[in-house]
């Protein structure tokens, strides 16, 4: 894939996105991600991004039978909702999502938490060389806080709330991500 020229953006960065990658987590919240942008939105929740995770995930973990890593949150959330739905192995994406809007199981939205505790914060730590080892150890409004003073992200937090935690994509990004995902 070529990627595009910036002379604002760090683009060289942005290519190492996913060097450091001991689950999936990153390429299906990136996925997830580049989804929302192209279809308009600017701010977006941590829990709208899992649920995609969850639902890009579906097809491979029940169809596939693909194992996604060693103790694998994503996978687990997935398995958990096989066994308290009805749905298909091959369910369409939207009966997936409304299902997991309305979804109370304490399991399962325990499991969102844990897939909200790393990747939002580390998908973008190639831009920020200067955070090393025990920065990356605080509680994650510490961390959003932290990571918030960096320049030049792909996204910034806002209203730091659990699953409701929202946020918000650079502009400069959603056209560097919208070009993307239209090739």
């Amino acid at each position: 894939m070529q990627l595009p020229h910036s002379d604002i953006l760090d683009i060289a960065h942005f290519s190492r996105l996913f060097d450091h990658k001991s689950e999936c987590y990153k390429l299906f919240w990136f996925q997830a991600i580049a989804r929302k942008i192209k279809e308009g939105h600017k701010t977006i929740t941590f829990e709208t991004l899992i649920d995609e995770m969850i639902a890009d995930a579906w097809y491979m973990v029940l169809e596939y039978r693909l194992n996604l890593g060693p103790n694998d949150a994503l996978e687990q959330v997935v398995h958990r909702i096989d066994e308290i739905s009805n749905m298909k192995s091959c369910e369409k994406q939207d009966v997936i999502l409304e299902y997991l809007e309305s979804c109370k199981d304490k399991k399962v939205i325990a499991l969102k938490r844990r897939l909200s505790q790393k990747v939002p914060y580390h998908l973008q730590a190639p831009f920020m060389e200067s955070m090393k080892g025990m920065e990356w150890r605080r509680s994650g409004k510490n961390l959003a806080e932290r990571i918030n003073q960096e320049q030049r992200l792909m996204y910034y937090f806002l209203q730091f709330s659990g699953l409701n935690t929202q946020i918000q994509i650079q502009e400069e990004w959603q056209i560097i991500l919208n070009g993307i995902t239209k090739s």
